[in-house]
């Protein structure tokens, strides 16, 4: 029997929040002052489940309150309280109003007068951290509080990082392939537009009742592959094919909601022809196997054609031998030319043998109104 175990969007936080004992979770011994507009800066301890706690007031014409997390090296949990500093990680459990666990790196908290539960002026405190500690490193971030309008999150960044002119076809290959964020999971995608049009999995995008979202994806680009991908952009859905699990994502804005004035992303080539047997490919993506929290650097794997599936006289699938793992669909399967030659999408796995086999979609599988509208824009 074969089981499917890949194609699944990991559920960020949440992946960590299992494996976590929550009896191990310590409150920073010191609460710190967290003042309107003033970054708070953080660093705490490796190998240690530990929040640290900010106290601030909230004034009675506030209309509502943002906690934005920024340059964090990992996933930020915030839990809001309100009256009195929490004794202990129970109690504070006990009495959260608002939490944000999610696996983005720009993490945003938000309470208003529209919100369930609603803002109420007097003592507020947050505590903010990782539940998933690493034993090798520290984890740093930064903690801003704003009332009514939300601060700048990522202030200055210019993507992409490298121009494109001086990239060699593998570095291309790597900025190009990013990594997709919601409030229910992660995947990765692949820019094939100088413009952002992003292709991916359409199960990357699917919400809570398994509905894709239309707005709030986050888009992270890889500055090094050596560094956890950085958060710097906003996108949408425009274009989606459930038959087969593919989507078009259109970059639309930075992380503070500005459009992207002339954007020139580092963007990839489709792939002209379909592989022969036995040809290289390469996947790129952000599996969550390849960090130790949801946050991770980007990963390759090798592997070749392996063989096809047809339907109907056409090439639905490729399979291969190259490694894919879950947070890899979507992403970036490249040929020998470092063309964007497939999509990977799902790995299937004999329960009993523990044999698995990689399947992906070739991009000569996409509508032809999608190619149309890639081409049009990349001739």
């Amino acid at each position: 029997m074969r089981t499917y175990v890949l194609g699944l969007v990991v559920a960020g936080a949440l992946l960590f929040l299992q494996d976590t004992d929550v009896a191990a979770v310590k409150l920073a011994d010191t609460v710190l002052d967290l003042k309107p507009g003033v970054a708070a800066e953080v660093t705490l301890p490796a190998d240690t489940a530990i929040l640290q706690g900010f106290v601030f007031e909230v004034p009675r014409e506030a209309k509502a309150l943002y906690l934005v997390v920024s340059d964090a090296n990992a996933d930020i949990d915030m839990l809001l309280v309100r009256g009195r500093k929490a004794k202990d990680y129970d109690d504070l459990s006990e009495r959260v109003v608002a939490e944000s666990m999610t696996g983005r790196v720009n993490e945003t908290l938000r309470l208003a007068e529209d919100t369930e539960p609603p803002l109420k002026p007097g003592k507020w405190w947050v505590y903010a951290g990782t539940l998933s500690p690493e034993a090798d490193e520290e984890v740093t971030f930064k903690l801003t509080l704003a009332f009514d309008n939300p601060p700048l999150r990522v202030p200055g960044v210019q993507v992409p990082f490298r121009a494109m002119a001086g990239l060699s076809p593998k570095e291309r290959a790597i900025d190009s392939c990013v990594r997709l964020d919601t409030d229910w999971g992660t995947g990765s995608g692949t820019v094939v537009t100088p413009g952002g049009l992003i292709l991916t999995c359409l199960h990357v995008l699917e919400g809570e009742d398994k509905t894709p979202v239309k707005e709030g994806i986050y888009v992270s680009f890889t500055q090094s592959p050596r560094r956890v991908a950085q958060q710097t952009h906003l996108a949408k859905l425009v274009e989606s094919d459930s038959a087969l699990d593919l989507a078009l994502v259109q970059i639309v804005a930075d992380m503070d909601g500005k459009p992207v004035d002339k954007p020139q992303f580092t963007w990839l080539p489709l792939a002209k022809a379909d592989p022969e047997l036995d040809d290289d490919l390469r996947c790129l993506g952000y599996p969550a196997i390849g960090g130790a929290r949801t946050l991770c650097s980007i990963s390759l794997t090798r592997g070749v054609v392996s063989g096809f599936v047809e339907r109907k006289g056409r090439l639905v699938w490729l399979k291969s031998d190259c490694l894919i793992s879950a947070g890899n669909s979507g992403g970036t399967a490249v040929n020998a030319r470092w063309e964007l030659q497939a999509v990977p999408t799902e790995a299937i796995h004999d329960s009993d043998t523990m044999e698995g086999m990689g399947y992906l979609r070739p991009v000569s599988a996409l509508p032809q109104t999608w190619r149309d509208r890639i081409a049009e824009v990349v001739k």
